[in-house]
């Protein structure tokens, strides 16, 4: 297979033709935070955690929807980088009311993992104490949109993988909120098949099964990337 001579970090590399440039770091080792992608899903770039910098142009790209092209030079590990991934981070703990000890996910928490990764010890930005309503109405799972980052990997994999299409989006910036069912009550919902892959997906505690208790979430976000995989093996 023809391949591409790309540089990332210094590094000479070579890669395949429409592959991202977050494939290609991971590929080789190359560590980019990220919260919105998740394997088998499609990127959107919301998170704005993986934005890298390529010489010659001017503005910062998310590495996962950018596509490598021959001769490009990247940079992922600049101080303007790390500073930008830092006042994400720190935004994401400001807008939302994130209280780690008290959390279900507690310990298995990918904005958890992220704030260590950054070296976040405090928010320097005022908390918006947003308010945020959760939904207990399914049977066996609730939706806590205090803990909700928008990353909608939700979205995504129930309309990508399970194909019932029962999460959305609505309103934007600091209203923005996930919806089931056109806005009605997660146990209304006619749309919802109660497979549980959202749960999986969703990178912090704001999905959870009503079985799990403070710090024992347990989910498996790779099943989602297995899964998609071995549908398209077996086609």
């Amino acid at each position: 297979m023809a391949t591409i001579d790309i540089q990332i970090d210094d590094r000479h590399l070579k890669a395949t033709p429409g592959a991202t440039i977050l494939d290609i770091c991971r590929d080789n080792g190359i560590d980019i935070p990220t919260m919105c992608h998740l394997e088998g899903l499609s990127d959107v770039g919301a998170c704005r955690l993986c934005l890298v910098e390529i010489e010659g142009v001017r503005k910062l790209q998310s590495s996962c929807t950018t596509k490598a092209t021959p001769d490009m030079v990247i940079q992922t590990q600049t101080d303007r980088l790390k500073n930008y991934r830092r006042i994400t981070t720190e935004l994401f703990f400001a807008e939302r009311n994130h209280f780690c000890a008290v959390c279900v996910a507690n310990g298995n928490c990918e904005l958890q993992d992220l704030g260590y990764k950054v070296g976040m010890d405090h928010v320097r930005y005022p908390y918006l104490s947003a308010d945020c309503d959760l939904d207990a109405t399914h049977p066996q799972m609730v939706m806590d949109h205090n803990r909700c980052i928008l990353c909608t990997r939700c979205v995504r994999v129930c309309a990508e993988v399970e194909g019932a299409h029962n999460w959305d989006v609505m309103n934007r910036g600091f209203n923005a909120r996930i919806i089931s069912g056109f806005n009605t009550p997660w146990g209304e919902s006619t749309d919802c098949t109660s497979c549980g892959k959202c749960m999986h997906a969703c990178p912090t505690g704001a999905i959870w099964p009503k079985s799990a208790t403070m710090g024992k979430l347990e989910k498996n976000p790779a099943m989602i990337g297995e899964l998609v995989k071995k549908r398209r093996m077996d086609r």
